[in-house]
Order: C-alpha cells, then structure tokens, then sequence
C-alpha cells in the first residue's frame, strides 16, 4: 500500500532500529552520503533504506571498527542518482510505512464519519423544527376550520327555518 509517503523522520528510523534517536541523528549527520533524503524547511527525511544503512552502521561500530576514516565503506550509499528504482524496503520497514498510512486513511474517515454525524444530526434538528411549525400551522387551521364549520351549520340551520312557510314559522318560535 503506497499512498506517496515513503520518507521517514530520523525519530522514526531510531523506532524501526531499535537505537537512541540521539545515535541515529550522530550517524545521519557523519555519514550524509550514505543516506538519501530531502528536506522540506529545516526537516530532512529520509528514504525506508536509511533503517537497514542505520542498523550496519551500528553492527559496524558495535564490532569497533573505526567509522571516522572510511577507507571503503562497509556500508554502500544505495544507488538512485540516475533514475534507477531504489530497493524495496525491508518488511518491517514496510510495515511501518502501511500502518502509518493506515492510521491517517483511519483518521481521516473517522473525522469524516464526525462531520456526517454532525451534518445528520443537524438534518435532523431542521426537520424537527420544519414538524413542529408544520403542526402549528395545521392546528390553526383546523381551528379555523373548526370555525367555519361552526359558521356553515349556523346558515344552513337559519336557511331552513327561512324555508319553511311562514305560519309554521310563528308557531315554531313562540313554543
């Protein structure tokens, strides 16, 4: 899984190692040909190949071999200057790399599962707010149909008494 993000701080070389990120700073700052980098601002970053050169950097100084004057190096700078592909890095190398690009992709979609929940609940508090003032709305005019309701059997009542002739209509009010 390569997302592009194939360079590693020294702290992160010193983890993979397994020395003192103080040992790894003092091997990258005497020995700069032997690792491939680059810098952005006033960080370097190095290539997942600077780990292996770190570790026999380390075997060749645990040993007491004199890393000062480099007669022939044990330890060869890796060849990429004419475009040639660099080696793959070792597993755990590689490893490291996936689960740090891993544990961006995961955050990255838990910040995005966040704004979705946000967004929903959201969503959800406008459509609470539009029922409830669609509910005012319909209980007033159901009162106001009410109303008119009320109003329509009042004239229908008036208009049958009007209909009827007007003797029964004597008779019919004074009982």
């Amino acid at each position: 899984m390569k997302t592009g993000m194939v360079y590693l701080k020294p702290a992160e070389i010193a983890d993979l190692a397994g020395l003192p990120e103080e040992t790894v700073r003092e091997y990258l700052h005497t020995h700069p040909d032997l690792f491939r980098g680059r810098s952005i601002g006033p960080v370097r970053l190095y290539t997942p190949a600077a780990v292996e050169t770190v570790k026999r950097l380390a075997e060749e100084a645990s040993r007491g071999e004199d890393q000062t004057v480099p007669a022939t190096p044990a330890v060869t700078p890796p060849v990429n200057d004419d475009g040639e592909e660099e080696p793959e890095p070792s597993p755990v190398t590689q490893a490291y790399l996936d689960a740090r690009d891993l544990k961006v992709q995961v955050a990255r979609q838990a910040q995005e599962i966040e704004n979705l929940r946000t967004e929903q609940e959201r969503q959800r508090r406008e459509l609470a707010d539009t029922v409830a003032a669609l509910e005012a709305r319909l209980a007033a005019e159901e009162k106001k149909t009410s109303l008119i309701a009320e109003w329509v059997d009042y004239f229908d009542y008036e208009t049958g008494q009007l209909k009827r002739p007007f003797f029964e209509r004597l008779l019919g009010k004074k009982s």
